[in-house]
């Protein structure tokens, strides 16, 4: 930077306030400042300056401002900078990503799951399978990368077909010269000591499991006895240390409402009383909601925006004061999630292929399928430039004037659909959450 260089302050400069502290954070370097009442009138007065003439007096402050990203040169479209960054890692081909359910079948009845309804599944047919193998084969020219995320229904059902696609997919890498590993979100019910030895052979890198209380609530929630929630809750705490070795990556969602608010604390206690505090382990409050159509509450009794917010920054508190780590800082992101991806697919037990995970197994984002005989055909289809989400664009959206953009992306692409409403979850605690990771980050 020099003098002669013109500035302005940033798009993405967002101001609040927290117990009688002034914040200012930059949601492209993701950078905050905690600053009191005289500091907050000389940040500001210095902004409303380089605003008016483009420079300021004080050429220290300046430059600070400058390096933290809450200047920018004045002939800097941040927004189209910004724009063309997302467009281009929507384009990308570099990495395939594929979200395979192998049944929608399940071995639990979770009250709130949007799965429940569906009709039995039987497993993947051995045509579907070999399908997806050769397509692929075929769609990884040119890619770097395959990534596979086991979904379900319950994957581990169907343990033996995920170890025999993973085998293929890696024999398929291996001749393209491309990297491979894989992600499961589980219930966890089905693991076994032997499952956890081989999930490094099987390349998963990431283990999401629901754990919404201690043992009377886990088997009110999941429809099971409390003889078998017990014994599912020894297992997995006796086993998380091999589990977190294995994979590098274990996240324990608890899903919350006001039925069970103190679910997160009795989780942690339980994994803290044997002695299992390990920084890979991320646990997390789950929002149940169905503002977006996918989840319906009934019977349960949703937490408001708010009150979830409020929830989850007592329970960031709690995790640092037993010892783990808090993920979840805000900053900036390449994409909102993999449904807008040109290079992301979701297959469900039938082959159909679709864009959106939550929504897996029913008919929405379904926009080709896999032809076991006619790979052909399903490389075509999946090729068009019109797929479900393809025309996504936050900074095009409702959303495209938040100085928070660069760090939500719009939230849910399909809560832009006409049928929903977007609602920004970040905004609701943003002071609090950022007051936290200044202590904690």
């Amino acid at each position: 930077m020099t003098a002669a260089v013109r500035l302005k302050p940033s798009a993405f400069n967002v101001k609040l306030r927290h117990e009688g502290r002034h914040l200012a954070f930059n949601s492209i370097i993701a950078y905050s400042l905690e600053m009191s009442e005289a500091q907050a009138r000389v940040f500001n007065d210095a902004l409303d300056e380089v605003a008016q003439s483009g420079s300021c007096k004080d050429e220290a402050l300046l430059r600070c401002l400058y390096a933290l990203g809450f200047v920018v040169p004045a002939d800097h479209d941040e927004l189209a900078v910004q724009r063309a960054v997302f467009q281009a890692t929507k384009a990308s081909t570099e990495t395939l990503r594929f979200t395979i359910a192998p049944t929608m079948a399940c071995n639990l009845h979770c009250s709130y799951c949007f799965q429940q309804d569906f009709a039995p599944c039987k497993t993947m047919r051995p045509d579907i399978e070999r399908g997806i193998i050769e397509f692929a084969r075929r769609k990884l020219e040119g890619c770097k990368t395959l990534v596979v995320q086991w979904f379900g229904g319950e994957p581990l059902l169907r343990y033996k077909r995920i170890v025999a696609m993973t085998e293929a997919f890696q024999r398929v890498c291996a001749e393209r010269g491309v990297n491979y590993y894989a992600e499961i979100l589980t219930n966890g019910v089905l693991l076994t000591p032997e499952i956890i030895a081989n999930l490094p052979k099987l390349a998963v890198k990431a283990i999401q499991i629901p754990l919404d209380g201690d043992v009377d609530t886990y088997a009110r929630r999941k429809g099971v006895s409390r003889e078998r929630a017990q014994a599912y809750h020894d297992v997995l705490v006796d086993h998380m240390h091999a589990l977190v070795d294995a994979t590098g990556s274990v996240t324990i969602r608890i899903n919350v409402d006001r039925e069970n608010p103190a679910a997160g604390y009795d989780v942690v206690r339980m994994f803290k009383r044997k002695g299992c505090v390990d920084p890979r382990i991320d646990f997390r409050l789950g929002f149940l909601n169905n503002r977006d159509g996918i989840v319906d509450c009934i019977p349960h009794d949703c937490l408001s925006d708010v009150e979830f917010s409020d929830t989850e920054a007592e329970f960031r508190r709690f995790l640092v004061e037993q010892g783990y780590r808090v993920y979840g800082e805000p900053g900036p992101r390449k994409f909102p999630c993999s449904a807008p991806l040109r290079n992301n697919f979701t297959i469900d037990p039938t082959g159909r292929i679709g864009k959106c995970v939550p929504v897996i197994g029913t008919d929405e984002s379904v926009f080709s399928c896999i032809y076991p005989d006619d790979i052909a055909r399903t490389m075509r289809e999946t090729s068009i430039s019109n797929a479900p989400y393809s025309d996504f664009d936050p900074y095009g959206s409702v959303c495209r004037n938040c100085e928070l953009l660069p760090v939500c992306l719009g939230s849910c692409p399909r809560s832009h659909a006409p049928e929903h409403s977007v609602i920004c979850p970040l905004k609701q605690g943003l002071a609090k959450t950022l007051a936290f990771y200044r202590l904690h980050g």
